[in-house]
């Protein structure tokens, strides 16, 4: 069972983010696997002769917002008292997450699992059974990418190439970034295969994302705009301390009841039931049953649907990758030397793309799952909600009944859960608690 599944952590800052993903990883129901913790060491500043023009735009137009400097105290939270752990230690780059599995792919330690699953702090796994669903649905539809859903997206070609809107007048920085964006493609169009899949790639729609996460976190559309109207007014209690008390009081409730829920239900030995019919997204913001999905099926209660649209990627690189999957990408990647891409400024937004077309291009499907969330914007409101308090109010609701999260200061705290996940002071760090 060892050499089956191997979890690739990418570990960089803001320690409650990656205690939300560890947190709902060791609940699952099996884990049956080795876990790799990649630390992005530095600020992201390099040296390479590729960063030149770069570093002289950015000493007076601004540095890439997407770096920040590495965190020590991401490695306490990862101190994890199990067998089977791995650590590595990458640059913090452009690449992002991105490069940190490209790394990992050109250092062949993927070589020894059927499967490597590769998440980045932050991504809640959102059912207790996806790890099983992950690893039986792949087996038994023969699939060999799976991308997580969450915000999934499409974006034309021509605002991909500008990183701009149509028709507004880009700053230099900006100009820069569209460069790169080209120039990181250029490479992977080196393989004939790869470049008549970017030819194709059209600029005749709109912007479209969409939002695939379980349906517990959808609720009813009183809640929902109750919740986002909250959020609106008043922010996150981790970012707007000082509101007057009336705010603060009703900014609570929201997060207060996905607490009690849970215990509540853990009283009663209620948990979150699988749930069936159609599949329920955001569509631009939109809640909708989505019914132009190509196929769809499930396991253990996680949803999947195909994608057949090369320009179709998930956003943060969430995912799932068989063996034969990565041996055909490694023997590419080194038969074309497109390994370059991760010398290149601002990589980590056209090689987020670039995920999307792998499977055409190497001739697999292309499925994603609403199994995960990476929490960073609000669905209908678009504001940043990937901080401490609203973490733990969907750990709550995507576990409810199962254990208790709360947080102070920029950690989360485990305050409860059930006697069957096992005395969980022995598994995690004492910063959970």
């Amino acid at each position: 069972m060892s050499s089956k599944l191997a979890i690739v952590f990418c570990v960089h800052h803001k320690p409650w983010l990656m205690m939300a993903t560890l947190l709902t990883t060791v609940i699952q129901d099996r884990l049956d696997a080795d876990f790799y913790f990649v630390y992005n060491l530095g600020d992201g500043t390099s040296s390479r002769a590729s960063y030149r023009e770069y570093e002289q735009i950015a000493t007076t137009l601004g540095v890439n917002r997407k770096l920040s400097p590495f965190d020590e105290r991401v490695r306490e939270v990862c101190r994890l008292r199990r067998t089977r752990i791995f650590e590595l230690e990458y640059e913090n780059d452009h690449a992002l997450d991105s490069g940190a599995w490209y790394k990992f792919i050109r250092e062949g330690h993927w070589r020894a699992y059927e499967r490597v699953l590769f998440l980045g702090e932050g991504a809640i796994l959102a059912h207790p059974r996806l790890l099983s669903a992950l690893v039986d649905f792949t087996e038994r539809r023969h699939v060999h990418f799976v991308a997580s859903g969450h915000e999934k997206r499409r974006i034309p070609r021509d605002v991909a190439e500008g990183c701009h809107a149509r028709g507004v007048v880009t700053s230099p920085i900006g100009r820069f970034h569209g460069q790169q964006f080209v120039e990181t493609f250029r490479i992977f169009c080196r393989d004939p295969k790869f470049k008549a899949l970017y030819e194709r790639w059209g600029s005749d729609f709109s912007i479209e994302t969409e939002n695939h996460v379980p349906n517990v976190s959808l609720g009813g559309a009183l809640p929902r705009r109750m919740r986002a109207r909250i959020q609106q007014k008043w922010g996150s209690p981790f970012t707007h301390p000082h509101v007057l008390w009336p705010g603060r009081t009703v900014r609570r409730i929201p997060l207060a009841f996905d607490r009690w829920a849970s215990q509540a239900s853990m009283w009663v030995g209620h948990t979150i039931k699988d749930t069936g019919g159609p599949i329920l997204a955001y569509h631009n913001g939109i809640p909708q049953v989505m019914t132009e999905v190509d196929a769809v099926d499930a396991e253990h209660g996680v949803h999947f649907h195909r994608e057949r649209g090369p320009e179709w990627f998930g956003c943060a690189a969430l995912h799932l990758l068989s063996r034969d999957f990565l041996l055909r990408l490694s023997e590419k990647l080194d038969q074309f030397e497109m390994y370059d891409a991760l010398d290149m400024p601002f990589a980590g937004s056209p090689l987020e793309h670039i995920w999307g077309f792998l499977p055409a291009w190497l001739g697999f499907e292309k499925w994603f799952t609403d199994g995960f969330h990476r929490v960073r914007k609000q669905f209908t409101t678009y504001q940043r909600e990937d901080y401490p308090p609203e973490m733990a109010g969907y750990i709550n609701r995507y576990h409810r009944g199962r254990l208790v999260v709360g947080w102070h200061e920029d950690h989360l705290k485990l305050q409860a859960w059930r006697s069957d996940l096992g005395d969980l002071r022995q598994v995690l760090p004492a910063a959970y608690f």
